[in-house]
């Protein structure tokens, strides 16, 4: 096997095979200052996404603890609501029958002693 002279027939035959081989040598040369760049373009933004991807974690966990502090104030807010709701419901009848009692013996005591 001879691979000489299958890459001379490849690239323009045998006769110049060490000025066919230096283009070949200078393009993959160049290709691979190319492929340099590419790969420390993508690594540059592959740590940019990396970081973005951090700081929005952060700022959504800083959210969920807000909105934790948040919902635990409206739960303790309307317990006690419901609590006052409650006391009030179980005097609010009472109150107001002696409420009345009251009005009426006042206009009664009035009219009696006119």
């Amino acid at each position: 096997m001879s691979y000489g002279n299958t890459h001379g027939s490849v690239y323009g035959g045998g006769g110049g095979m060490g000025s066919n081989n230096q283009l070949i040598e200078d393009d993959n040369e160049e290709l691979t200052t190319q492929l340099r760049s590419k790969v420390k373009t993508l690594k540059s933004m592959t740590i940019d996404i990396g970081n973005e991807v951090r700081y929005q974690n952060k700022m959504l966990s800083d959210m969920d603890d807000d909105m934790g502090k948040s919902g635990s104030i409206l739960d303790r807010t309307v317990r006690r609501l419901g609590v006052m709701s409650r006391s009030l419901q179980n005097y609010h009848t009472p109150i107001l029958f002696a409420f009345v009692f009251v009005v009426f013996l006042l206009l009664w005591i009035a009219l009696k002693f006119r």
